[in-house]
């Protein structure tokens, strides 16, 4: 196809293998690109991502330099535009070479060639000397004459390598340099590097021959020869792993949309797993050390010896299973699953391997095979708690083979975008066992074949890059062709021995409810509700330290709490109470029931006139309940939120809850009485029906019982009626009607002579009109006797037989007074 450019991001190495033929090597930069025959590659400089350039920079280079050495710096935009250099010491200083049209301007090809002054027809270079404190790596911005912007400015026109050339417009760059000096101005050579360059040809079947130098973590060099790919615009980087699946581990194999490649940026830091090689234009410098400054106070690595998988012995250590939510030894079925750790001395190749049917083999179609590659340190190996068919893993205990072979030296080329490679790139590893080593490998099985493919497809053994290199595509066919629009890697290593270790873990699984919240039908303020709630475990795992959650409100208090077994073996380990809620960690066996009674007293009436309470179980860590598993890596917490988690979907039987509605305690008013035969009044300010509580002294007639005001006849005999109030939640008041004769008969004559009858004058009813009055006087009107209350008790103690006057005051039910006066005789 026809486009502004080519993507290719190629993780490369940038080391000149040979030298000019005349003349002394002085510079570093633009002319070792420009040697080994081919078209050039214009340095493309620029702050905008498109179709080529991925991870855009500013024609990013890095250089490492002693105290009192100098940084010489030159390109063939200086002055022109926005063209200038930056630089970025170490310690944070920057500095520029401004817009000087002659300090650091490369004018034409002589100049690239010779370098920087002294050297005989080189160029005026910007230059600083390196202070103790800037000792380290330092990064050189080559900035465009368009200031990293596209501008909309055409193609270069191709240049053959080794010839004049002329500037472009736009973010290209022809010529660049960095050479670093001592104070004597010697040259030195092998100390610039990038970790991705930015490059356009000009055109899509012009081959590009540059030769790199690639410097892994592990101190291992390749050089590689890209022997005339063609590409036009492209990006080049080098990395550990090229192409990632999603879980981050390399994918070995080619992508066939690369749009969204899932890459290692390689402008940004190394992590543990995911390491940038460094791009070297001539053989890194001997003299570089294993770490170094950089640029925003961190460190980078450099130049590290050799680590042999061949002479330095694998180690396989703490190989260890631990569920997703952290319990060793023990996972939840699918979708928790587990991790799988161990710990290795170097770089390579793991293969996690898990006896699903227990036949005590590893390659049944059920069996797990978890392969990627593991890195020096600690690994962490993710397994999703599914078979090999994708199905969910059974209960039960399993056991998983550790497999690790180790290797140095891994390098990733992805090429992105490279439309043909019809020679085949040529890599060497320079050093370590049995080098020089020529084995790469690939895997392009993914892409869809348009144009020439690959041939074979996909190595099933190394094969020799100088032979029978990684080549695709035909001459002459454009953009549309095998890698158009694709991802293609290369790979290369050197592999150790393998050996192998074992792992043990249990897979479970438990279905935990609260089968429900049994109660009465509402409550009143002031009373006392009760709860009954059982919880099961529908197994088929027994299940240890699950958590009961009981949260009720503030209006709830004096919570009293009792749990039994109901069916099968379960017991309660702790249990707490606070101001919201009741907790309990508990051991429920496979069928087993707990039943917890919970009562508490409404102490007032709560928001909107309901007690709402939850009753929930949740799940211990690392045991799957089918119906309430949230499958993140945290321990479970929040009964609804794992509830309401995918896969399960919304609800489950974990949680129940239970409202009632609150009234106001009934108020049957205050007691009153009444006259025999009248009718009673009965009045409340709160709902509720009216009832008789027995048929004691008779039976009585409410009105209308269900009215707040409501008469009551058949007040027949004299006594005391009791009347309930009774609301819709059965809370109940009471009051006395007390029914008083209209008169009283007083006696003439009583015989307090102790044979227990008419001992005492008796008055009848007189007790229900309280604060009667009793005043007795003989004959010759002298009091005997006062009572302010008379409750038949006077039984002449003291006096002799005779007449005696009395005096009754008697209290009305209205509250008057009426006095009755007469004669008694006392008869012995």
């Amino acid at each position: 196809m026809i486009k502004r450019c080519s993507k290719f991001f190629l993780p490369v190495l940038f080391f000149v293998a040979t030298l000019l033929a005349a003349g002394p090597v002085l510079a570093e930069g633009s002319k070792d690109l420009d040697v080994n025959g081919g078209s050039r590659a214009f340095l493309v400089s620029t702050v905008e991502t498109d179709g080529s350039f991925l991870f855009p920079t500013l024609g990013t280079m890095k250089v490492y330099a002693k105290a009192g050495e100098i940084i010489n710096v030159g390109s063939s935009v200086q002055g022109n535009g926005f063209g200038t250099i930056n630089l970025r010491a170490p310690n944070g200083n920057t500095y520029t070479s401004g817009n000087s049209t002659t300090v650091g301007f490369i004018a034409n090809h002589d100049q690239e060639m010779a370098g920087p002054l002294p050297a005989s027809g080189g160029y005026t270079p910007y230059t600083r000397i390196v202070q103790a404190e800037e000792e380290g790596i330092w990064e050189v911005d080559f900035v465009s004459q368009t200031n990293g912007l596209n501008n909309e400015n055409p193609i270069p026109v191709p240049v053959p390598s080794g010839t004049n050339w002329t500037q472009p417009n736009g973010e290209y760059i022809t010529a660049f340099d960095i050479t670093v000096m001592t104070a004597a101005s010697t040259p030195l050579k092998g100390r610039v590097y990038t970790n991705i360059f930015l490059g356009m040809l000009g055109t899509f079947d012009v081959g590009f021959n540059g030769i790199f130098n690639i410097l892994t973590k592990d101190g291992y060099k390749y050089t590689l020869d890209n022997n005339g790919q063609a590409g036009n615009g492209f990006s080049f980087f080098v990395n550990n792993k090229g192409f990632r699946k999603s879980d981050g581990t390399a994918s070995y194999q080619s992508i066939n949309n690369a749009d969204n490649a899932n890459v290692q940026d390689p402008r940004a830091p190394d992590t543990q797993s995911d390491i940038t090689y460094k791009i070297f234009f001539n053989d890194p410098s001997p003299d570089l050390p294993a770490t170094a400054k950089t640029p925003g106070g961190g460190t980078t690595w450099l130049l590290d010896p050799v680590a042999a998988p061949s002479s330095d012995p694998t180690t396989l250590t703490n190989p260890v299973f631990t569920g997703t939510e952290g319990t060793p030894g023990k996972a939840g079925t699918a979708p928790l699953g587990g991790v799988f750790g161990f710990t290795v001395n170097r770089n390579g190749t793991y293969k996690v391997s898990i006896d699903i049917d227990h036949d005590g083999l590893y390659n049944s179609p059920v069996d797990v095979n978890l392969s990627g590659t593991s890195v020096a340190g600690p690994n962490r190996v993710t397994w999703n708690g599914l078979d090999g068919r994708d199905n969910k893993v059974p209960i039960g205990n399993y056991t998983a083979n550790i497999t690790i072979v180790l290797f140095g030296g891994e390098v990733h080329f992805p090429f992105y975008d490279v439309e043909r490679n019809v020679n085949g790139i040529k890599l060497t590893r320079t050093n370590g066992f049995l080098s020089p080593d020529f084995n790469i490998y690939w895997d392009d099985t993914p892409i869809t074949i348009l144009g020439t493919p690959s041939n074979p497809i996909k190595t099933t053994a190394p094969a020799n890059s100088w032979l029978n290199g990684h080549k695709w595509g035909s001459p002459g066919s454009g953009s549309i062709d095998f890698g158009n629009e694709k991802g293609v890697d290369t790979w290369s290593f050197i592999t150790g021995d393998p050996i192998s270790t074992t792992v043990n873990f249990q897979v479970q699984q438990a279905d935990l409810e609260v089968t429900g919240i049994a109660n009465g039908n509402g409550g009143c303020v002031g009373q006392t509700v009760s709860y009954v709630i059982p919880v099961k475990n529908n197994g088929p795992n027994n299940v240890t330290g699950s958590k009961f959650i009981f949260s009720f409100p503030p209006e709830l208090k004096e919570i009293v709490v009792t749990h039994a077994p109901a069916t099968g073996a379960s017991s309660v380990i702790t249990e707490a109470v606070d101001t919201a809620a009741y907790t309990a960690k508990l051991n429920l066996d496979n069928g087993a029931i707990t039943t917890f009674t919970i009562t508490g007293k409404v102490s007032a009436m709560p928001v909107g006139g309901t007690i709402s309470v939850t009753a929930a179980i949740l799940r211990g860590s690392d045991m799957t309940d089918p119906d309430a598993t949230d499958p993140d890596s945290a321990a479970p917490s929040n009964p609804q939120a794992e509830c309401n988690s995918a896969p399960s979907g919304t609800g489950c039987n974990n949680i129940q809850t239970n409202s009632i509605t609150i009234l106001a305690q009934p108020n049957a008013g205050p007691g009153q009485s009444v006259f025999q035969h009248d009718a009673a009044t009965l009045k409340t300010a709160t709902p509720g029906t009216w009832a008789q509580l027995d048929a004691v002294p008779a039976v009585a007639t409410v009105t209308t019982p269900t009215q707040p005001i409501t008469t009551v006849t058949g007040l027949n005999d004299v006594g005391i009626y009791h009347f309930t109030l009774t609301n819709a939640n059965g809370c109940m008041d009471t009051v006395a009607v007390t029914v008083v004769p209209k008169s009283i008969d007083i006696p003439n004559i009583f015989t307090p002579n102790g044979d227990g009858k008419n001992d005492t004058f008796n008055i009848p009813d007189i007790q229900l009109f309280p604060g009667t009055q009793l005043i007795i006087v003989n004959r010759w009107g002298n009091e005997v006797y006062r009572s302010n209350n008379y409750q038949n008790t006077w039984n002449g103690e003291g006096l002799s037989e005779g007449t005696y006057y009395y005096v009754v005051n008697k209290k009305e039910i209205t509250g008057s007074v009426t006095t009755f006066k007469g004669w008694v005789f006392l008869k012995r």
